[in-house]
């Protein structure tokens, strides 16, 4: 009988600040797993050297703070001083049992200097700072028990998190040591697919890590229908010889339920304007840029009937078309606001108080922005890709994501038109249904049971695993 072990690399690098995209899925999945009581399940992380190590009790207890959102993170601090906040960052470093990533640095460089752009001198010398200390406590932190490496346990099935696959593709010598039945999550393949989006060097290793995980991974679960035939088909041209099991997990949205456990205010907030809202990495593969000549275009029609479009999230890479549009169209200023380094509950606040969502990325794996819309019974305007109409269950207007014509005329129908919009809510309130944290893991055992896990498949039918997963898992 084998045993199941959960990787926490992703989340103990990323440390305690807002998951978003990869993060919010795989922390879901680990909080679902610590959760669940019903089969002994294993925790580990794997370093830098790719070696496993099975998390202590201690470990285990701040892993599970992490995940439920009890720690403190740098977020917010308006009004507060550099060393105040300063000193916030320091603790959260120290109470932290792993070294987090660069995200975490990053994130935290933003926080102490206000730099969203992850600009400037101040953000350099704040991250410097950050690094610096890092290196400090690392020095001085006790060697650490050998817990166990259920890496090399052929007795284990093991779930890689994106992290590591990355650490161990990248030619550490334990990877070649590695005894364990593997499984990872396939978000994408968008970097081999369509390198125009993603740097030369992230893509180049995007390409390794796919390549090991077909060589050594037992399934590969991936989070739409359109990832899965990505997937099968790359997997056929590279080496029709090792294909390994491929499976879909639909992973849902999570914010919602992840916020309402920990409490959220029912009353919709007093805004200025209205607002629309899209919520995503700002990156040239998000195509922020066609709302930008969209709200161009449709100022002096709509004048004050045009509300607010309000895009929140991080600044990735690639963005520069963007940020000269509206350097040449600054009256644009007063009708787009950027919002970054936001808490959940504040991002569920702008998903619940929002007159309507646009998504109109090139192409997605899943699309967690847009299924997050419908999780708050929020219509989306969405784009053709093929995976934002799997997550939005085929229910919202879906338009090509370059005509500008389109977009401007769905846009202005939305504006206009309330009662339209209230179709569209009624149609999510009827016809959406939610994947729940719970179900999504439970989908998750149920095709890691394929692997020899004798006891979690009678622990998974015991729990009463909802209909819908059993159905459509």
């Amino acid at each position: 009988m084998k045993t199941l072990y959960i990787d926490a690399t992703l989340p103990l690098r990323w440390g305690s600040h807002p998951p978003v995209g990869i993060p919010r899925v795989e922390t879901a999945l680990i909080r679902q797993a610590l959760r669940w009581k019903a089969s002994p399940v294993g925790f580990f992380i794997v370093d830098k050297w790719g070696h496993g190590h099975t998390l202590d009790e201690a470990e285990l207890a701040y892993l599970r703070r992490l995940v439920e959102g009890e720690l403190p993170q740098p977020i917010g601090g308006e009004g507060s001083s550099y060393p105040a906040r300063l000193w916030k960052v320091l603790s959260m470093i120290r109470a932290a049992p792993f070294a987090c990533g660069r995200e975490f640095d990053r994130v935290a460089a933003i926080f102490l200097s206000g730099s969203e752009k992850r600009r400037g001198i101040k953000f350099q010398l704040s991250k410097t700072a950050i690094r610096l200390f890092k290196l400090v406590k690392s020095a001085l932190r006790p060697s650490r028990l050998d817990t166990g490496d259920p890496l090399r346990d052929e007795n284990a099935i093991c779930f890689l998190s994106s992290t590591s696959v990355h650490e161990l593709a990248s030619g550490k010598l334990a990877a070649k040591k590695a005894r364990c039945g593997i499984f990872t999550l396939m978000h994408d393949l968008i970097p081999i697919d369509y390198p125009q989006f993603i740097g030369p060097h992230h893509a180049r290793g995007f390409v390794r890590n796919t390549a090991w995980q077909l060589e050594n991974a037992r399934l590969l679960l991936c989070v739409s229908k359109y990832t899965a035939e990505r997937v099968r088909s790359h997997a056929m041209a590279t080496n029709p010889q090792r294909i390994p099991e491929v499976a879909v997990a639909s992973p849902g949205a999570f914010l919602k339920e992840g916020v309402a456990d920990r409490g959220m205010s029912a009353e919709r907030q007093r805004r200025g304007r209205k607002f629309v809202l899209y919520c995503s990495t700002i990156e040239i593969r998000k195509n922020h840029i066609l709302l930008l000549k969209v709200w161009h275009r449709l100022l002096p029609l709509l004048g004050d009937r045009l509300p607010t479009l309000v895009l929140c999230g991080r600044w990735g890479w690639m963005y520069e078309e963007l940020t000269a549009f509206m350097a040449e169209h600054p009256e644009l200023g007063e009708h787009v606001q950027f919002r970054s380094g936001i808490g959940d509950q504040e991002l569920a606040e702008l998903y619940r108080d929002a007159e309507f969502s646009v998504y109109p990325s090139a192409v997605e794996g899943w699309g967690l922005g847009a299924a997050e819309c419908l999780d708050f019974g929020l219509p989306v305007l969405i784009s053709d890709a093929p995976s934002l109409t799997e997550a939005t269950q085929g229910l919202m207007p879906t338009l090509p994501a370059r005509d500008v014509e389109a977009w401007c005329a769905a846009v202005a129908k939305a504006c206009t038109d309330p009662v339209w919009l209230a179709e569209l809510r009624h149609t999510i309130a009827s016809r959406y249904r939610p994947i729940k944290e719970r179900e999504f893991f439970a989908t998750v055992l149920k095709h890691a049971t394929a692997l020899g896990l004798g006891h979690v498949q009678d622990a998974v039918s015991s729990e009463a695993m909802p209909q819908r997963v059993r159905a459509y898992g």
